[in-house]
């Protein structure tokens, strides 16, 4: 069962009841609020939302105006699947120098390149001995894994491991869906409330630019696109739209095990809803994911 957006809650004790249902694999590490499975299933998404997003960008890796030379060291943090630092392996010098740290080992690549290196641990805290370490930083979608007050301190490790002048980029959702449609609606207010109850950053997009200055960087860049999403824009909208209704799907534990929020009830409401929101952005023709692009540099 679904609420309408109009009927509010389902019951009061909705809430906090957690929902049975079938879980799949997350996150164990100490403190971390990503919402968001580790499984194979997830993997192969990861793959496909590389896609879709390289799509946006026109096929860019490297956002910043910087040509990365023999010698020097990238990082990528909350790396998942590694599958960013893969395909730059393959556009850079070999002895470019590539990091991957994430919470989660079990999406790591099962083989790497001699020049490529992944690491279990959180972008909140990283290793001492990485200061003034990397010439480019990247990161991207982690608006479901870091809380409001960890933000300003992941960016301040990520100024503090990178060389003077180095630059970081960033890729942060801003918004999905259409306003226009009443499921994509009352799902943006049940995230609402499932990011405030994990006190997650939901328009990180909107408050990065000031993060970043306030962290302390200069030449502070944003680039917004917009991804059309659904079956009405061919090919490609169909694989951002199932891109980004599985993200939403893999939020189905977190969310039933908080009680459902008073807008469903079970796991087979849950389900259908994700099905009924995917049709919902088949038909509308202004439905879309919106992103952006942050980059900004460590002062020389």
């Amino acid at each position: 069962m679904v609420q309408n957006a109009s009927e509010g809650s389902i019951t009061s004790d909705s809430h906090s009841s957690p929902i049975q249902h079938r879980p799949r694999n997350y996150q164990k590490f100490p403190g971390a609020q990503y919402i968001l499975p580790s499984d194979e299933e997830e993997k192969a998404r990861l793959e496909l939302q590389h896609r879709v997003l390289q799509r946006a960008i026109s096929s860019r890796l490297i956002i910043p105006p910087l040509s990365l030379q023999s010698g020097d060291k990238v990082l990528d943090c909350g790396t998942g699947s590694g599958i960013w630092l893969t395909d730059l392996s393959k556009q850079v010098p070999s002895d470019v120098s590539l990091f991957g740290i994430d919470i989660e080992p079990r999406l790591f690549p099962t083989s790497e390149l001699a020049n490529m290196q992944f690491s279990v641990g959180t972008t909140t805290q990283l290793p001492t001995d990485w200061s003034n370490t990397f010439r480019l930083v990247n990161q991207r979608l982690l608006i479901a894994a870091l809380s409001a007050n960890e933000w300003p301190t992941v960016l301040s490790e990520i100024k503090r491991v990178l060389i003077p002048g180095g630059w970081v980029q960033l890729l942060e959702a801003k918004r999905w869906g259409t306003e226009k449609g009443e499921l994509s609606v009352k799902h943006r207010k049940l995230l609402e409330e499932l990011f405030a109850s994990r006190n997650l950053l939901i328009d990180c997009s909107v408050q990065l630019p000031h993060l970043l200055k306030e962290a302390g960087f200069e030449n502070v860049h944003v680039e917004e696109y917009k991804l059309p999403a659904g079956s009405w824009a061919g090919k490609d909208g169909e694989e951002t739209r199932d891109n980004f209704i599985n993200v939403f799907r893999g939020m189905k534990t977190p969310i039933l095990n908080a009680g459902g929020f008073g807008y469903v009830d079970s796991e087979e409401g849950y389900e259908e809803w994700m099905k009924d929101m995917s049709k919902e952005w088949d038909v509308m023709e202004d439905t879309t994911v919106d992103i952006c692009v942050f980059y900004a540099q460590k002062s020389a």
